[in-house]
């Protein structure tokens, strides 16, 4: 039988960002972003070029989840499921903490999914850096909060004259040579030591090595990196896609 198109959006801090899913694989990731006067009829507008069957949110910006599911509504006539920790998720329910944002449920239901015989460590670059664990019995075991790599960059910037904001782009070396190149590397590779860091900690709580996953917008960065397993910029998207099916 053929699987149903389904629309996710993921609500975050810095963007809204909506796939279609055709039961394969994803199309384009359309992108809005959250603070933006317009977001919501730029969002109508990015929602009018799709079509689907099924439709799911996930938000962490509370004034934009009503809206952005009143315009899913208003589109194609269908109430899409919302993430958050009542619904269905395939993880043990008992174990879900009552303040866990729904990108980082998404996160872990799609990590359980794909890795259901282990102990699983998402790391998500997103506004926030974050880290999320799963067991194989899908008990949520907990999660790290941090600033995020552009946070870090722009709390920089905001803070010492002589630093300038820059984009973030791969550095060649550690050892950076100029203003522009040291931050990349003092960035980049300073998240990737944080990373290191706390999979070798929860290593050592779980008594057990973990498959670590790496999402967000800069998780491409982390590709090929000690520790990483799986890089994936949709992984969050899955998490809600899954969540779509398992409550609809």
């Amino acid at each position: 039988m053929e699987e149903s198109r389904i629309l996710a959006v993921d609500i975050g801090n810095t963007n809204i960002v909506l796939s279609v899913h055709d039961g394969k694989e994803w199309g384009d990731a359309l992108r809005v972003k959250t603070k933006s006067h317009d977001a919501v009829e730029a969002f109508k507008a990015n929602l009018s070029t799709l079509s689907y069957e099924k439709a799911v949110v996930s938000s962490v910006v509370p004034y934009l989840t009503q809206p952005i599911i009143d315009a899913v509504k208003e589109h194609s006539g269908i109430d899409p499921v919302v993430v958050s920790n009542d619904i269905e998720t395939g993880l043990n329910k008992s174990s879900i903490p009552a303040e866990i944002g729904a990108d980082i449920l998404c996160n872990l239901i799609a990590a359980h999914k794909l890795y259901p015989d282990d102990y699983v460590t998402v790391a998500d670059f997103g506004t926030a850096f974050t880290t999320e664990t799963v067991s194989p019995q899908g008990d949520v075991l907990g999660v790290t909060i941090g600033p995020g790599m552009m946070t870090s960059v722009k709390a920089l910037f905001a803070s010492a004259a002589q630093i300038p904001e820059i984009r973030l782009d791969l550095p060649n070396t550690v050892l950076g040579r100029d203003t522009v190149a040291s931050i990349r590397a003092g960035v980049i590779y300073g998240f990737v030591g944080q990373l290191k860091s706390i999979v070798e900690q929860v290593e050592m709580e779980v008594g057990h090595k973990v498959v670590v996953i790496a999402t967000g917008g800069f998780s491409r960065y982390l590709e090929g990196k000690i520790y990483v397993n799986k890089a994936d910029v949709k992984h969050t998207l899955e998490g809600a896609r899954l969540a779509c099916i398992l409550n609809s």
